[in-house]
């Protein structure tokens, strides 16, 4: 199932993702009214998803991102928010690495000019607080890898 919203959530983003692999994955459900008030909009009749990141509450768009950054201040391994549509939820995950590698198409060509600053923007939507650990150009395609930061385990969350 979560391999089957990975997909879902990635074709709908920027970049053509070949690879898009999530090592001991935790996700946190919640209601789209929880996160209509909690980003405060309160009682908010009107509540849809805009996109597999976003919500709007009464005419008001949240970045889920920011829903959960703001759900888990300290999450050490919090990778990214998104629109569960099927269970009509929004989903926080958490990883301790994700590994990604993304095709250079003339579309996406703007992250393989400088393959460093291509998986520092590709960090910002599918490895929010993890570090860049590795990345590189294969072929045609970027490789980035993000884990936790150095000397850091769960058992230290």
């Amino acid at each position: 199932m979560s391999s089957l919203l990975s997909f879902l959530f990635l074709i709908n983003l920027k970049a053509a993702v070949l690879k898009h692999e999530v090592s001991s994955p935790q996700y946190k459900e919640f209601e789209y009214a929880e996160v209509c008030e909690t980003m405060g909009t309160k009682n908010a009749i009107l509540i849809s998803p805009k996109s597999l990141t976003k919500i709007e509450c009464l005419n008001k768009t949240y970045l889920l991102l920011d829903f959960c950054l703001k759900k888990f201040p300290m999450e050490k391994t919090f990778t990214r928010g998104y629109v569960d549509k099927s269970k009509k939820k929004v989903v926080c995950e958490m990883s301790e690495s994700v590994m990604l590698s993304v095709s250079c198409d003339e579309k996406d060509l703007k992250y393989c000019f400088n393959p460093k600053k291509g998986c520092g923007e590709l960090k910002k939507i599918y490895a929010n607080r993890l570090e860049i650990a590795h990345f590189s150009m294969l072929e045609k395609n970027l490789n980035c890898y993000f884990a936790k930061h150095i000397g850091e385990s769960l058992n230290d969350l």
